[in-house]
């Protein structure tokens, strides 16, 4: 079995070079991606860019990354938004994302606030910390709506 992938203009690139821009994208997508816009294959992705990393001096990490959104929280708390260009922080912020995207509502607030406090943060950020926010209010205004809150 070949380790290379050929493209249209058949130059060959070893397919873990293929993997690892694939897992370098789904770590970063979290800065550029609106929280209704994520899928089953880019969450896919996100987890198994995150599965087999070891983070070394942090013991909630392996929780993290499986899906505990309390760890994936403290962690991404403990790190805060002055980190927000370090590769850690991209893996922490993708755990959050995964989190989140399986209903968990802190995970979606904690998401906003780091997007809306990073260095330079901008409209942009500021739109996706928003997308961030109205997820995280789902489960209570389809409540309100269906009026078993009343």
């Amino acid at each position: 079995m070949s380790t290379k992938r050929k493209f249209v203009d058949n130059t060959a690139i070893p397919v873990n070079t293929l993997l690892e821009e694939q897992s370098s994208r789904a770590l970063r997508s979290w800065r550029s991606t609106r929280a209704d816009n994520f899928h089953a294959p880019a969450l896919n992705l996100m987890r198994a860019a995150v599965a087999n990393v070891a983070m070394l001096g942090e013991p909630r990490w392996r929780d993290a990354a499986a899906g505990d959104p309390a760890a994936a929280v403290a962690i991404a708390l403990a790190m805060g938004p002055e980190n927000s260009q370090a590769l850690k922080f991209d893996m922490c912020m993708t755990a959050l994302v995964v989190c989140a995207c399986t209903g968990d509502a802190a995970s979606c607030l904690v998401i906003a606030w780091m997007l809306k406090r990073m260095p330079n943060s901008k409209r942009r950020e500021k739109r996706l910390a928003a997308s961030w926010s109205v997820r995280a209010m789902r489960p209570l205004l389809a409540r309100v709506g269906d009026g078993s809150l009343t």
